[in-house]
C-alpha cells in the first residue's frame, strides 16, 4: 500500500501553493478592506477543504472503520487485519468505544479518559433526550431519582420511553450504578499498557468491553469502565507491511449507548474507508440499521458513505453446509449491490477472520480453519486487503483529486470577481496638502521676527549675567582639587610603582614628578571638559528656544505626539542652513591657549626647579598677558548699554606691584599664606609690638592678642619683602624703618585719642604704604628679577617626605584656583566668543530661511506638514492610506493568481 506515482507527487504541490496562496491573502489584509469578512469567510472554507484534502495525501495515511452489528465479529476481523488478538473477543456485545489501531514501533496501547466537565455535559445531553428539564450533576444524581422520573415518562409519554428505554435510559442507569468507578476515572487524562502481554490483560480489556468475569449461570459480568473512556488508541508491531492504515473497532450499529451510537456516525464519516462486518454463515440478510447509516450518509468530502463501503461477510464457516455458505454469500452479494447499493459488487467479500487467525497461529483452538479448507474457500482477509489497495489507489485518489480541483477552480472564479471590484484608476487620489505647505510658508515671516527678539535678548543676558565665567569661577575648587583631599590614592600607587633602591631615602623628587605630569593631563582634561559642557548646554537653549517657537509659528500643538521627533527634525534643519560657515561652541583652543601654559608652569614643573623658570622665560609674553588680567580692576557696565562690545571691559591701569606679585607666586610662593613666606614676619612684628606694650595697651583700647598679625606678616610678604633676610643684610635697613615707623605711630598723640577701630586702620595704612615704598619694581631688568625669585625658591623649597610633596603641590593648586579666578577666567572671555559665535549661526539660520537657496524648508514642510496638522490631514491621510493599502493587496491577489495559472 506504498504506491505513489509521480502525477500524485505534482498534485500535491499544487495544492501546497494554493494552501499558501489562502495565508498569503488573509496576511495581506488583516483590516479586511479588500478581503471583506463575508469574503473572509467564503475563503476559509475553501481553505478548510484545501487542507483537508492535502493532509490526507500528504501523511497517506488511510482511515479504515469496522463497523457492523454486535457479535458480527467485527473485533475478530480487527485483529486479523493486524494479525494480533489485541482487540478483545466475546459472544457477548464487546466493544464499547472506539478503538483506534496504529502501526507502531512497539506493541502498546493508551487509554484516554473523559474529563469530569466534557462528561457532565454528555450525562447532561442524554437527560434533555430523556425530556428531563431540571438541573442535572453526575456526581449528586441518584439512581432513585432517576427511576421515578423514567417510570413518570412511562405512564405519561409512552412513545418517548419506547424510544429510550433500553438505550439512554438503560445508559444512565449503568452509569449511576457505577458512578464511583468513573468518577475514579475522569481526569486521569490517559494511561498506558506496554507490551503484547499487557494488552492482552484483562486490566487493559476492560476499557474497552467492561467485561470482568462471569455469573455463576453463565452470562458475563460488566463494569461501569468504558463509560468513562473518551477513546483507545493502540499501535502494533504488526502493522509494518501497511504501516499508513489506521483501523477504527467502533460501536455496533445495535449498540445500546446512545453516545457510542454518535461516535460510529461521527467516524463512518471521517473515514477514508468503511468495512461492514456481516454474520453472512446465520444472518446473509443486511438490516435496517446497517442500510440507514450507510444509504442516507455522506462524508466531509460530500461522498455517499456506500461509495466507499466494503462488506465483509464474517464467519461464513459457522454455515451448515458448502452450498448454505455459497448460498448466503450470495445473498449479501445481491442485496448489498443490486437491492440496497451500499457497495459496489468487487467490494463485497467473504470469508472467516477466525480461519485467518487459525491458519497464522494466533489462534491456537483450530475450529473455523479445517472447514473452510474442506469446502476451499479462501479466508477472505488477504483478499480485503488487495481490494482496500486499489480502492486507496485509484478510487479514493481520483475523489480527492476530483474535489481538490473544484476547490481550485472556484477559488481562481472567486479572486478574479475580487480584484475586478478594483480597477486601477480607482485608487487615484490628490493630495489636499498644497494650500497647507503655502500657507506655513507664509508665517515664515513671523519666525525670523520673533528670532532677533529671542536671540537678541538671549545672547546679551550671555554678556551681562556672565554665566560661564561665575559658573568657572565657582568651580574652581571642583576641576582643581587639593593633593590632600582628592589625589592621596594616586601618591601612593606612585610610590608603589617607584623603583626601590639601595638607600632608604625616600625617592621624593620622583614621586613629585610623577604625580604632577599626571595632575596636569587631569586639570586641563577636567577644565575642557567643564567649559565645553556649560557652552553647549548653553547653546542646546537657545536653540531649543528657536525650536519651540518655529514649531509655534507652523502651528504644532502643544501636546502633539509627533513632539520630540519635530524638534528633532527642526534641529537637523537648522544644522543643514548652517553647514557652509557655521560654527559649532568648541572652545578647547581657547580654553588650552590661556591655560595650558599656566597649568604646565604650577602642575607639571615642579616648585624651585629651573624647568618652572625656563617655562616661564620662554613664554614671558603670554604670562605678562595674564599677569595684566590678574592685576586689572574690572568696571561695572551698565545694563542699559546699547553696544554689546563695551560690554564686560577692564580697566588695565598701571599696577606693576600687582603684576610681579602675579609672578612671585608663581616662582616663590610669595604671599600664599605658608609658614616660610611670613613666619619670621609675624615673629618680628611681634616683637615690636611687645617691645611698645605699654603705649599700645594706653587707654586698654587694644589687646595684642585681638590684633591681625598674620594678615600683616601675609602683606609685607606679598609686597616680597622677608623681613628676616632684609635683617641679615646690612647695607638694607628696611627693617630699621619699619621698627621706627611704628614707634612713632605708638608714641604720637592721635594714638590715645583713637578707639580700637581707627588703631587698626592706622596699623593698616602704616603696613600698606611700607610695602609700596619698599618693593621697587624695574620693569628694564624683569628677568632679573625673576631669576632672583627662582634663587629664593630654591632656598626655601623643602622636598624630603611625602607631606613636602603634598604641601607644596597643594600650594601651587590655591595658586593655580586664584590665578585662574583672577586672570585666565578673564582672559579666556567665553561669554564674548560664545556671544560671536551664536549671533552668526542664528543669523545664518535666518538668512537661510528667508532666502531658501536650497529649499530646505520646503523639504522640511513636505515631510513633516501632516505631523503638523494632524487634524487636517486625519481624514486624508485615512482614506490615502486605505487606498494605497487596497491597492497593494489586490496587487498582490493579481500576482498571486498569475502565479497559480501557470
Amino acid at each position: 500500500m506504498d504506491s505513489w506515482n509521480e502525477d500524485k507527487q505534482k498534485f500535491i504541490e499544487k495544492l501546497d501553493k494554493f494552501d499558501r496562496v489562502f495565508s498569503e491573502i488573509f496576511s495581506k489584509d488583516p483590516q479586511q478592506l479588500v478581503v471583506t469578512s463575508e469574503d473572509r469567510i467564503h475563503l476559509e472554507k475553501l481553505q478548510r477543504e484545501n487542507s483537508k484534502i492535502l493532509n490526507k495525501l500528504k501523511s497517506k495515511e488511510f482511515t479504515v472503520a469496522v463497523v457492523g452489528l454486535e457479535k458480527a465479529g467485527k473485533s475478530t476481523l480487527g485483529n486479523a487485519l493486524i494479525k494480533s488478538p489485541v482487540l478483545p473477543e466475546y459472544s457477548e456485545r464487546c466493544t464499547y468505544t472506539t478503538t483506534e489501531i496504529r502501526a507502531g514501533d512497539a506493541d502498546e496501547a493508551e487509554v484516554f479518559f473523559y474529563s469530569s466537565a466534557d462528561f457532565n455535559k454528555n450525562f447532561q445531553r442524554m437527560f434533555k433526550d430523556l425530556g428531563y428539564n431540571n438541573e442535572v450533576d453526575f456526581a449528586s444524581m441518584s439512581i432513585s431519582t432517576f427511576e421515578r422520573y423514567w417510570s413518570t415518562v412511562e405512564t405519561e409519554n409512552r412513545l418517548l420511553f419506547e424510544l429510550h428505554n433500553g438505550t439512554t435510559a438503560e445508559d444512565i442507569r449503568e452509569m449511576l450504578k457505577g458512578r464511583n468507578t468513573i468518577l475514579s476515572l475522569l481526569d486521569q487524562g490517559s494511561r498506558k499498557f506496554v507490551g503484547v502481554d499487557q494488552l492482552k490483560s484483562e486490566a487493559f480489556k476492560i476499557f474497552i468491553t467492561g467485561i470482568s468475569g462471569k455469573n455463576p449461570d453463565g452470562s458475563v459480568m460488566r463494569t461501569a469502565h468504558p463509560y468513562a473512556v473518551k477513546n483507545v488508541i493502540i499501535h502494533s508491531t504488526q502493522l509494518n507491511d501497511m504501516s499508513h492504515i489506521v483501523l477504527y473497532d467502533v460501536p455496533g450499529f445495535d449498540s445500546p449507548t446512545e453516545l457510542h451510537k454518535k461516535q460510529t456516525e461521527e467516524m463512518l464519516k471521517e473515514a477514508d474507508a468503511i468495512i461492514l462486518v456481516t454474520n453472512v454463515g446465520d444472518r446473509p440478510d443486511l438490516v435496517g440499521t446497517q442500510l440507514d447509516m450507510l444509504r442516507k450518509g455522506r462524508d466531509e468530502d460530500g461522498v455517499k458513505l456506500s461509495e466507499k463501503a466494503f462488506v465483509f461477510g464474517n464467519k461464513i464457516d459457522s454455515a451448515g453446509i458448502l452450498d448454505t455458505a455459497r448460498s448466503n454469500l450470495a445473498a449479501l452479494r445481491n442485496g448489498a449491490v443490486n437491492k440496497y447499493q451500499i457497495a459496489s459488487s468487487d467490494h463485497v467479500i467473504g470469508g472467516s477472520a477466525r480461519a485467518y487467525l487459525e491458519d497464522i497461529g494466533v489462534i491456537t483452538t483450530v475450529i473455523a480453519k479445517p472447514k473452510m479448507d474442506d469446502w476451499n474457500m479462501e479466508y477472505g482477509i488477504n483478499e480485503l486487503h488487495q481490494k482496500m489497495q486499489d480502492y486507496y489507489d485509484t478510487d479514493r485518489y481520483a475523489v480527492l483529486k476530483k474535489r481538490a480541483d473544484s476547490i481550485m477552480i472556484r477559488t481562481e472564479k472567486f479572486l478574479h470577481e475580487l480584484v475586478e471590484k478594483y480597477p486601477p484608476d480607482s485608487f487615484n487620489f490628490v493630495d489636499v496638502g498644497y494650500d497647507l505647505l503655502l500657507r506655513l510658508k507664509d508665517n515664515l515671516v513671523t519666525f525670523i521676527e520673533e528670532s532677533n527678539v529671542i536671540a537678541g535678548k538671549y545672547l546679551r543676558n550671555i554678556a551681562l549675567e556672565k554665566p560661564f565665567t561665575n559658573t568657572l569661577i565657582g568651580s574652581v575648587e571642583e576641576i582643581f582639587p587639593l593633593a590632600s583631599e582628592k589625589y592621596n590614592e594616586n601618591i601612593t600607587r606612585i610610590e608603589n610603582q617607584t623603583l626601590i633602591q639601595a638607600n632608604p631615602t625616600y625617592p621624593a623628587t620622583k614621586v613629585d614628578a610623577d604625580i604632577r605630569e599626571e595632575l596636569q593631563v587631569k586639570f586641563l582634561k577636567q577644565l575642557v571638559t567643564k567649559v565645553t559642557e556649560l557652552t553647549q548646554d548653553k547653546q542646546k537653549e537657545l536653540r531649543l528656544q528657536l525650536i519651540e517657537k518655529f514649531l509655534e509659528i507652523m502651528e504644532m500643538k502643544p501636546d502633539s505626539e509627533y513632539k520630540d521627533e519635530l524638534e528633532q527634525s527642526v534641529d537637523k534643519l537648522f544644522e543643514d542652513l548652517m553647514i557652509d560657515g557655521g560654527e559649532k561652541c568648541h572652545f578647547n583652543p581657547l580654553v588650552e591657549r590661556f591655560s595650558s601654559n599656566l597649568v604646565e608652569a604650577l602642575i607639571l614643573s615642579p616648585f624651585a626647579e629651573y624647568q618652572r623658570f625656563d617655562k616661564i622665560k620662554r613664554n614671558l609674553s603670554e604670562f605678562i598677558s595674564l599677569s595684566v588680567y590678574y592685576s586689572a580692576i574690572q568696571s561695572n557696565a551698565s545694563e542699559t548699554e546699547d553696544d554689546e562690545d563695551d560690554l564686560n571691559k577692564l580697566s588695565f591701569a598701571d599696577n606693576p606691584e600687582e603684576r610681579f606679585q602675579f609672578f612671585a607666586r608663581i616662582l616663590a610662593h610669595e604671599g600664599v599664606g605658608t609658614v616660610a613666606d611670613y613666619s619670621e614676619n609675624e615673629k618680628f612684628i611681634k616683637n615690636i609690638l611687645k617691645d611698645n606694650e605699654s603705649e599700645l595697651l594706653d587707654g586698654d583700647s587694644v589687646k595684642i592678642e585681638q590684633l591681625p598679625i598674620k594678615k600683616w606678616a601675609e602683606l609685607l610678604s606679598k609686597a616680597g619683602l622677608n623681613l628676616e633676610e632684609i635683617q641679615a643684610d646690612k647695607n638694607i635697613k628696611s627693617q630699621d624703618k619699619l621698627t621706627r615707623k611704628l614707634e612713632d605711630l605708638f608714641f604720637s598723640q592721635s594714638w590715645t585719642k583713637w578707639n580700637k577701630k581707627q588703631r587698626e586702620e592706622a596699623l593698616d595704612k602704616l603696613f600698606i604704604d611700607y610695602c609700596k615704598t619698599n618693593r621697587k619694581i624695574d620693569d628694564a631688568d624683569f628677568g632679573k628679577q625673576l631669576l632672583e625669585l627662582h634663587n629664593k625658591a630654591k632656598k626655601i623649597r623643602k622636598l624630603k617626605t611625602r607631606d613636602d610633596i603634598v604641601a607644596l603641590l597643594d600650594t601651587d593648586i590655591e595658586i593655580l584656583r586664584d590665578d585662574m579666578v583672577k586672570a585666565v577666567i578673564k582672559a579666556i572671555g567665553l561669554e564674548q566668543a560664545f556671544v560671536t559665535i551664536l549671533t552668526k549661526n542664528v543669523n545664518m539660520i535666518r538668512d537661510g530661511l528667508r532666502n531658501n537657496n536650497k529649499d530646505d524648508l520646503n523639504d522640511w514642510i513636505k515631510k513633516n506638514i501632516r505631523k503638523i496638522k494632524i487634524d487636517e490631514y486625519k481624514d486624508n491621510d485615512r482614506i490615502m492610506m486605505e487606498r494605497k493599502t487596497r491597492e497593494n493587496i489586490v496587487n498582490a491577489i493579481r500576482q498571486v493568481l498569475n502565479e497559480i495559472e501557470t
